[in-house]
């Protein structure tokens, strides 16, 4: 299996305000943002001209809403796959699995679900599958 291509990195913000300011640090601008029930959380994707978006992930309660002692900083690295059930298969066969028992519909036009850090040492990996238009 070839090595995904890096869709988006996620950070978690304790509020759209952080989020927005550090945007303006960074030099960011808004591009969409969805709500993903799931995770009880707003996610903003900046615009890009090259390479991959950042995801400012803003929780609103859930777990993510103490990440890091309610401080925020960075959650995951996004990779993108052809298709999740396949990849949920590949990672069986290595005796492991994703968080979700069902992929969930993210904050922009695509499937995710994620890989535990158990398995990785401490990293967050989400996997995408793009949606057809």
């Amino acid at each position: 299996m070839k090595f995904p291509a890096l869709h988006h990195v996620g950070i978690v913000q304790p509020s759209e305000e952080d989020a927005q300011t550090l945007m303006a640090v960074m030099g960011l601008e808004e591009d969409y943002r969805g709500y993903v029930p799931q995770w009880s959380a707003l996610c903003i994707f900046t615009k890009r001209e090259t390479g991959s978006p950042i995801e400012f992930v803003v929780p609103d309660g859930g777990p993510l809403l103490r990440f890091n002692k309610g401080a925020g900083g960075l959650h995951h690295i996004a990779l993108e796959v052809p298709d999740l059930d396949q990849l949920a298969r590949d990672l069986e066969a290595q005796e492991m699995k994703l968080l979700e028992p069902e992929h969930v519909k993210g904050a922009g036009p695509f499937l995710c679900n994620f890989l535990s850090p158990v398995y990785t040492r401490g990293i967050t990996i989400e996997y995408v599958q793009l949606l057809a238009d």
